[in-house]
């Protein structure tokens, strides 16, 4: 069995129901990976899978689905996913309803307390506040959390030539917060003109 998967797709398990997701890098006498189940994603992750039910975590998911498609040098894509996982943070309902998600459903949530990153995997983040012109590092997400306010970055930061990509307008606008996954982008903008900071996150409901 040298040099072979341990488990495949497709395989069946000892309660009779086939394996949906499996890694091909995981082989017998041969360290080149670690299995690993579906999890709940990011925002630079692709959307977890299942047929339906995911075992690992009891929740029912359907991968992305490609409603509308255009062609044209940037080409506009609707697609959309659904899992019924819910994380003890959960975002706020979108556009499609419960559970739905769509890659564009990012949105930030600006309070007195702290930011809230509302992802597009159904999970709310929880950030300080920034300062204007402050750039936050979230280890855990791999990702940047940016306000605007500030022309030009120190030549050694790591989003300095991001940065300048953007227009000076934007860089200038204390009230602009963008994301960003690279150093090398793309930018996602989560707020612009708009003053937010009197907005409370409603209460859950009881």
């Amino acid at each position: 069995m040298i040099g072979l998967p341990a488990a495949r797709q497709t395989d069946e398990t000892t309660l009779g129901g086939p394996i949906t997701q499996g890694s091909l890098g995981v082989l017998i006498g041969a360290p080149s990976g670690v299995a690993c189940s579906t999890c709940p994603n990011g925002i630079a992750s692709a959307p977890p899978k299942g047929k339906p039910i995911n075992p690992t975590l009891g929740a029912k998911v359907l991968s992305a689905e490609t409603d509308v498609a255009l062609p044209a040098a940037v080409p506009f894509i609707l697609s959309r996913s659904y899992s019924s996982y819910q994380t003890d943070t959960p975002a706020p309902v979108g556009l499609l309803g419960p559970g739905w998600q769509l890659p564009s459903g990012v949105s930030l949530l600006i309070t007195k307390t702290g930011l809230i990153l509302n992802d597009n995997g159904g999970r709310s983040l929880h950030f300080n506040t920034l300062a204007v012109g402050e750039a936050h590092f979230s280890r855990s997400e791999s990702l940047w959390l940016v306000r605007g306010g500030l022309l030009e970055r120190d030549k050694n930061h790591p989003l300095a030539m991001l940065w300048r990509t953007l227009p000076e307008s934007w860089r200038l606008n204390s009230h602009l917060y963008l994301c960003t996954a690279d150093a090398l982008g793309p930018w996602w903008v989560l707020g612009i003109s708009e003053d937010e900071g009197h907005r409370e996150r409603p209460a859950p409901l009881s």
